[in-house]
């Protein structure tokens, strides 16, 4: 829902929603932006991106793997108001949901660097090892709906009621000023996390160490903040210049903090030919090392905030940025102990 409010009187009026084609956009139209933007909508600290389709063929849109195993089947063409919303996603189910390991692997390694396995990133990402037969047990459907597609919501209500895992993921579009569409939506969640968009100059940049330590060192030796692949890479397209990057080693803590300089480098991924522009990087100015590094849990300590280490990366609010930088650049009391 979104409401215009009149800050003066205070009176609400809850604005109309539309559909796509008020605007004269198509459900290619919004999948092709939702792509753009996949970077924000999609939770890399809850499910590993299994695949993404941009081509029109009998495949789902994206695919993911959760800690459990879990393969999430996602099906965004946001078509308005059809039953075969619901439908095509289910078929989906039933040409991937019996794939074993073997094929899911294979799909991974197409959407990925080929020299990485399916287990090895999942080991990285969630510190568990599933045996291969853990694999896709069970699915999870996504369709992206209308707000105003009651039929499809509905179809999703009765599906759930059955036992089948069948999730709605809902946006609306508004009229905002001239030739400006708005769309509400949400980042997709498999739990809630309420500091996901915070964005306020303040970011911590996973390093990629347990997937590559080459990429972590080059980072700390390059005095750089970089991501890898579609679509991460384009986290590193939202810093502005000025913005306070803090780098972190998984499993270590907070190892460098430096200054993002505003200008994107775009390479090839560990200068390699077959991956070129798989690189985003932006050279962080007043670069320094953290010894010894800030630990996960003195940072909770610090912001008083429970924040998980999984994305690759995100937003810290202003407080938490300042206290974190102050700890960091500011000489510590020295420890006292009793004999």
């Amino acid at each position: 829902m979104l409401l215009s409010i009149n800050p003066k009187t205070g009176e609400t009026d809850k604005r109309r929603t539309l559909r796509l084609q008020s605007f004269g956009l198509d459900e290619r139209a919004l999948q092709g932006i939702l792509f753009r933007s996949l970077d924000r909508l999609f939770p890399d600290d809850e499910l590993l991106l299994l695949m993404q389709s941009r081509a029109w063929q009998e495949e789902p849109d994206l695919m993911a793997i959760d800690r459990e195993g879990r393969l999430f089947i996602f099906e965004l063409k946001a078509w308005e108001s059809q039953a075969s919303n619901l439908l095509q996603v289910l078929r989906y189910g039933q040409l991937f949901g019996s794939m074993g390991y073997p094929e899911l692997d294979v799909w991974f390694k197409k959407s990925t660097d080929p020299s990485q396995s399916l287990k090895t990133a999942h080991r990285a990402k969630f510190e568990v090892e599933l045996p291969e037969e853990a694999f896709n047990r069970k699915q999870v459907f996504v369709v992206m709906t209308n707000g105003m597609d009651y039929r499809t919501r509905e179809a999703v209500r009765y599906w759930r009621s059955g036992g089948l895992d069948v999730r709605p993921w809902v946006y609306r579009v508004y009229a905002g000023v001239p030739d400006e569409m708005l769309l509400e939506m949400s980042p997709f969640r498999v739990c809630d996390n309420p500091y996901e968009d915070i964005a306020e100059g303040y970011y911590i940049l996973n390093t990629n160490f347990k997937n590559s330590p080459q990429d972590h060192n080059d980072m700390l030796s390059s005095r750089k903040a970089a991501a890898y692949f579609d679509p991460w890479k384009f986290k590193i397209e939202r810093l502005a210049r000025g913005d306070m990057v803090f780098l972190y080693q998984s499993g270590v803590g907070i190892v460098a903090v430096g200054e993002a300089d505003g200008t994107l480098i775009k390479s090839p991924y560990q200068g390699r030919a077959e991956h070129p522009d798989e690189e985003y990087a932006m050279r962080l100015r007043r670069f320094q090392t953290v010894s010894p590094p800030l630990t996960a849990q003195e940072i909770k300590q610090i912001t008083g905030i429970n924040h998980v280490f999984m994305s690759t990366m995100f937003g810290l609010d202003v407080d938490s940025g300042k206290a974190i930088l102050k700890h960091i650049t500011q000489p510590q009391p020295p420890q006292i102990t009793t004999a």
